[in-house]
């Protein structure tokens, strides 16, 4: 005989998840972050600052996305552009080297006011950020794997997933809901799963896994240049920091997205030095063209085909480097194209197995650099001057534990950023205004490759550009999804592909993670769909925590005060 209450229990479980039957535990809080990327490290701060509690679901043992992951040359040209939670970033950092090293210290020099930092001491600075608001709660190792969506009705079911939409937008987007909670799974305790309830949820993934999970609609690929009228748009051959469209520059949409590497770190001191290894399924073939460049004399040393930027600390940061524009090499770098095509769509398991492909083919690259014949000798001894620092990574054979995933989905949302928004007006000169800016787009639109490197087209690599613009306005539509409610999403946002390249770095993720926090919390107060809110008090309340909405003439403007 069962009692009552079980039966009533029973009950109560089916009518409130009919289609998941969950029974798990279930935490409730104001606000669930998605993804402790930057992005989604600023969201939390903004809406615990503005009174709220906050849960930050993170997939992996790591906080500080990318940059935590090895991106830790700060990708910013007009630093004045974006401050805010950056800053207060910025300043941790400043102040990690000053009370370790000293201000006079090289360390401290090497920072380069906070714009340069280790991982290790990245993801410190990310991990105290957050430690230090109360109203925020930290759960790693938590990958969400449901959605639940609520009708107009109230009722509830697991969602539909998004819907691929490329090209033009289509008339219709699909029926609206309401994202209400989402099932976790804890990758620490197999098969323990836990529901989150929020009033508001972020997306702060690189690939906005929980908007399509979620049903909201998205694109992944190139539109083409007659879709949005972008000079940049679909197939198209730049020399790099040019604007003059190549032949062979057809235009056409495909699903390319560019190319993706690892930001990863080196070091020259012996005393942690771990020597590069041979990767299983080596494969010579990869670097071909590079024997071209060697053989054609325009390679000068091993800055030509890697960056390197000295860190504190004694280590380097590598990065995949660009054709120059006058010689025309690298070929290829440590960029690998194509191959990550699937990768937004992809499966967790499709993904370890790109992820292990991509490092195979980065430390490869090394490897060749430093022991193969048909490399110059003098780039192969200073290539083996190399190693990977043991005081980094240590969790993970002292490699990055992160990809640098340039380019995920890209939901439709409210507002669809494109390469128009960076079009100056030709008597200011200024770029567009938006009446809903909340944060400043001053990147360059900065693509890297999107297919291998063509030896018909030599000296560029097909999808490769990087177009300098007037700092734009970022309008807070592009966080608002279509058709789901209760749901924002700053770094997975709205954008054509030509639009998002002036979007996707972590400076800029930052300032949409402060407006995206602000905005969730004002959307509580306001009982409003996040949609349907007065932004006002969002800019202001942006602008009155030091981030900036407006940057125009080489300085900051409040547009209240105008």
């Amino acid at each position: 005989m069962y009692s009552k209450n079980f039966l009533f229990c029973v009950v109560a479980i089916f009518c409130f998840f009919p289609n998941s039957m969950f029974a798990g535990e279930t935490i409730r809080s104001d606000v669930v972050v998605v993804a402790a990327t930057p992005a989604g490290v600023a969201t939390a701060i903004s809406a615990a600052r503005s009174g709220f509690d906050v849960v930050v679901l993170e997939e992996t043992a790591h906080v500080g996305g990318i940059i935590a992951g090895g991106l830790t040359n700060a990708d910013i040209i007009t630093k004045e552009a974006i401050r805010g939670i950056f800053e207060e970033y910025l300043q941790q950092i400043r102040d990690y080297y000053i009370n370790k090293y000293g201000k006079d210290s090289p360390e401290y020099r090497a920072c380069r006011n906070g714009y340069y930092v280790e991982p290790q001491v990245a993801e410190q600075v990310f991990r105290g950020m957050l430690a230090s608001e109360k109203q925020i709660r930290l759960i790693e190792k938590h990958r969400v794997v449901t959605a639940i969506v609520a009708e107009k009705d109230g009722s509830e079911h697991q969602a539909e997933p998004g819907r691929k939409f490329d090209g033009a937008a289509p008339n219709d987007f699909g029926k609206p809901v309401k994202l209400t909670a989402v099932i976790a799974e804890n990758l620490a305790e197999s098969g323990l799963r836990t529901e989150f309830r929020a009033k508001i949820f972020v997306d702060a993934t690189y690939e906005g896994d929980l908007a399509a999970l979620a049903g909201v609609p998205y694109r992944v690929g190139r539109e083409c240049r007659e879709t949005f009228g972008e000079k940049f748009a679909g197939k198209v051959y730049v020399r790099f920091g040019t604007k003059e469209l190549l032949p062979g520059s057809t235009g056409e949409g495909d699903d390319g997205i560019q190319a993706f590497c690892f930001r990863f770190h080196m070091t020259k001191n012996k005393d942690r030095f771990i020597p590069v290894e041979k990767p299983d399924g080596y494969c010579r073939d990869d670097y071909r063209h590079l024997i071209g460049d060697f053989k054609s004399g325009k390679v000068q040393g091993l800055h030509d085909i890697i960056q390197i930027y000295p860190m504190p600390g004694g280590n380097f940061e590598i990065n995949s480097n660009h054709p120059d524009p006058i010689r025309g090499v690298p070929s290829e770098s440590l960029d690998l194209a194509e191959e990550n095509w699937g990768w937004p769509e992809a499966s967790t398991e499709e993904r370890a197995k790109f992820f292990k492909r991509n490092w195979n083919y980065n430390e490869g690259l090394i490897w060749f650099l430093q022991h193969d014949r048909e490399v110059p000798e003098s780039i192969r001894n200073h290539a083996l001057e190399f190693g990977f620092p043991a005081n980094e990574f240590p969790d993970n054979h002292h490699r990055p534990h992160h990809l640098y995933v340039r380019q995920g989905r890209r939901i439709w949302g409210k507002y669809n950023f494109t390469e128009k928004d960076a079009d100056a007006d030709s008597i200011t000169g200024l770029a567009r205004r938006h009446q809903d800016g909340i944060a400043v787009a001053e990147f360059p639109i900065d693509s890297h490759g999107v297919t291998k490197f063509d030896p018909a087209h030599p000296g560029v690599r097909e999808g490769y550009f990087y177009i300098s613009h007037p700092p734009t306005q970022i309008p807070y539509g592009i966080l608002v999804p279509k058709r789901v409610d209760g749901l924002l999403v700053p770094a997975a946002c709205s954008a054509t592909h030509v639009g998002y390249q002036m979007i996707r770095v972590e400076p800029t993720f930052m300032a949409l993670g402060q407006a995206t926090g602000i905005a969730a919390a004002e959307a509580i107060r306001q009982n409003k769909e996040v949609r349907s809110i007065d932004i006002k008090p969002v800019q202001h309340e942006i602008i009155k925590r030091g981030g900036i909405i407006l940057f125009e003439q080489n300085k900051a403007i409040n547009p209240f005060s105008e």
